[in-house]
């Protein structure tokens, strides 16, 4: 579903110009997006863990069958925004409940690995949305693109009418906590490690968010064409769809914690040097380091949420790590857009650094105790 709802993403930006939207409309419709994740993952998390995973993951995909209608009536940029927020809920929910069931059905000792394939495999969409989607617009027009993606929406759709679903581990309500979704998010935010390492993911996604709006930006001041900043762009998506499962499966063998603390510090130094770099080779060396970074980090933090909230919360401890996810992605523009504004480039990268070596030593002191897991997914008490 998200490999089939990435292609009319990708031609969002020039839909709203198509319809006469300036840079502001443009920005309006980007601010939207993580909204939706922001409101509801951590509901649809916890409401799953108590109703079931197949029921919200089939609301979501009936979203993702038919938001590319609505485009199609379209004509000026707030309508835009109010078809893309609709939209929005269909990942906000999808993401976390599929994460939730995959952890479900694998034990601890494989979970990482396999969180990490479902990763790619939403990495794999962005991917090749671009191409697909510049494809269908050069050959057609939006309408038959959004027609198009209609199309996949309702397969994947009825796909997942016809999987036979069975819940690899049954959620037990004795082992729920009493009370409401909202009692059960609030049971999970008050575990420390889980929010601490939920805060990993948000800071790794505002380094991400940071080098996906001011590299391109970066390598267009020191004179590099479009087709180099797409190389440069493109190495580090691939890095990080090719390393997620090998990084998941490291965090499997050795432990999930010094993967998180690893990857964050090897992030530091990486996109800490990027603004002091004008070589192309180099640069695209740097995109594959990050991307490497990024899995080893973001491999872990899923099965390790998982993993200290037990099997009865996998929905809302997942639901809670995406909220923050999209939190840190959001930031991270934002935020390093005012300080490369007002100061330079290398400040901004630099603050994006700074984030993820201050995440690193959060993270060893407040949650890297060397603690053994017990084989129901509980960390042994010290």
């Amino acid at each position: 579903a998200d490999i089939m709802s990435s292609d009319y993403l990708s031609c969002l930006p020039l839909l709203a110009e198509h319809i006469g939207a300036n840079s502001e409309g443009v920005g309006l419709v980007a601010a939207i997006s993580p909204i939706p994740g922001i409101l509801v993952s951590s509901i649809a998390g916890a409401y799953s863990d108590r109703k079931g995973r197949q029921k919200i993951l089939t609301a979501s995909l009936l979203i993702f069958a038919t938001a590319p209608f609505l485009y199609l009536f379209v004509t000026n940029i707030y309508e835009l925004a109010a078809v893309r927020f609709y939209h929005g809920f269909a990942t906000a929910v999808f993401m976390p409940v599929a994460m939730a069931a995959i952890a479900d059905r694998y034990p601890k000792e494989v979970r990482g690995e396999k969180l990490a394939t479902y990763s790619s495999a939403t990495m794999l969409g962005r991917f090749v949305a671009p191409f697909l989607g510049g494809a269908f617009l050069y050959l057609a027009n939006f309408a038959d693109l959004y027609l198009t993606c209609a199309i996949t929406g309702i397969i994947a759709l009825v796909m997942s009418l016809l999987i036979p679903w069975k819940e690899s581990h049954p959620i037990a309500a004795k082992h729920l906590p009493e009370g409401g979704m909202l009692k059960a998010i609030s049971s999970v935010a008050k575990d420390r490690r889980i929010m601490i390492t939920s805060s990993m993911e948000g800071m790794q996604y505002f380094a991400m968010g940071a080098f996906e709006a001011f590299l391109p930006l970066y390598c267009l001041s020191i004179g590099f064409n479009g087709l180099e900043i797409g190389a440069i762009m493109g190495v580090q998506v691939v890095s990080m769809l090719l390393a997620k499962p090998i990084m998941g499966r490291i965090s499997d063998r050795y432990g999930r914690e010094p993967s998180i603390c690893v990857g964050m510090l090897l992030g530091f130094v990486v996109i800490a040097l990027m603004p002091m770099v004008s070589n192309i080779e180099l640069l695209m060396l740097l995109s594959v380091l990050f991307g490497l970074t990024v899995a080893t980090v973001t491999a872990s933090t899923s099965a390790l949420v998982c993993e200290y909230a037990g099997t009865s919360a996998h929905g809302s401890a997942i639901g809670v790590l995406s909220s923050v996810m999209d939190i840190g992605h959001s930031a991270g523009p934002l935020i390093t857009g005012v300080v490369v504004g007002t100061i330079s480039y290398q400040a901004g990268f630099g603050l994006a650094g700074l984030v993820l070596l201050a995440g690193a030593m959060v993270f060893a002191m407040g949650v890297w105790k060397g603690r053994p897991v017990t084989r129901d997914g509980h960390c042994e008490p010290q």
